[in-house]
């Protein structure tokens, strides 16, 4: 399910860190779907608190950034993880998220990638989510000593009884958009990629595990506890009404079922 599509003309490609990156042209489709409602939120908040707005659609834009960082900062991670294993990859970023594909050219790289054991495969699936609210991290302490107002320092007050101050919108919206849609898909998104579901990195990672503790079968018992979670989140989600993420959810519990009566444990 999770695999790079075919090239177009109306990709874009670029090199960041010496990593080749292609951004196909569905991400800004998705990403712009994705974004509507959110855009259209903070105009509306922008309204009712009377202060300015440079309108939805341009709102659209610093989310669609925002998202293509957030998601490039992750791939990042797996990237460099590889590269530190001695193994050359890129980068995808699609309508489903982003991909960071190892390459095989080469005797050496295939050689090196061949000996990845269940610890370093565990340390690469990791190393997203990892950078990926590292980000989040660093844009919430810079937000905070700005005193921008962000959801996040809101819920870690009421979390844990803390007093952190919330900041002011000030006379313009954009600033709290800027810091909003990099923290939302830095956080939530980084956190539900770490549900054990293959084959999100949560769920490779919980694969790393069984194997790391020489459970028997390891892929399919990842399989099983795949399907089981993919299928609460999916229904989580529909019920919340979120057609988009229940069914995609769903469609990782489907695969993972079938792949664990095929005995399929790829990676």
């Amino acid at each position: 399910m999770l695999s790079a599509p075919q090239n177009s003309p109306y990709d874009w490609n670029f090199r960041v860190f010496g990593f080749d990156v292609r951004v196909a042209w569905g991400f800004w489709i998705v990403a712009a779907l994705l974004g509507w409602n959110w855009s259209q939120g903070r105009d509306y908040i922008a309204q009712v608190l009377g202060i300015e707005s440079p309108g939805a659609p341009l709102l659209l834009v610093v989310w669609i950034a925002a998202l293509l960082l957030s998601i490039l900062v992750h791939e990042l991670g797996h990237t460099f993880a590889f590269r530190y294993y001695g193994i050359r990859s890129n980068i995808v970023l699609y309508h489903f998220g982003g991909l960071a594909i190892p390459s095989s050219f080469g005797a050496w790289d295939g050689a090196r990638q061949r000996r990845l054991g269940a610890q370093e495969t565990l340390i690469i699936s990791a190393a997203g989510p990892a950078a990926q609210l590292g980000l989040a991290a660093v844009t919430w302490v810079i937000g905070l000593v700005a005193g921008v107002p962000m959801e996040l320092t809101e819920q870690l007050n009421w979390l844990f009884g803390l007093d952190l101050p919330m900041g002011q919108y000030g006379n313009n919206i954009l600033r709290y958009a800027a810091f909003d849609a990099v923290l939302w898909p830095s956080t939530w998104w980084a956190i539900l990629n770490l549900a054990p579901i293959l084959p999100l990195d949560g769920g490779q990672i919980t694969r790393s595990l069984l194997q790391m503790n020489n459970v028997m079968d390891a892929s399919r018992v990842a399989h099983m506890i795949s399907v089981g979670a993919a299928g609460v989140i999916g229904l989580y989600f529909l019920q919340q009404g979120q057609p988009f993420a229940g069914l995609m959810f769903l469609s990782f519990a489907a695969s993972n079922f079938q792949a664990m009566n095929s005995g399929y444990g790829g990676f």
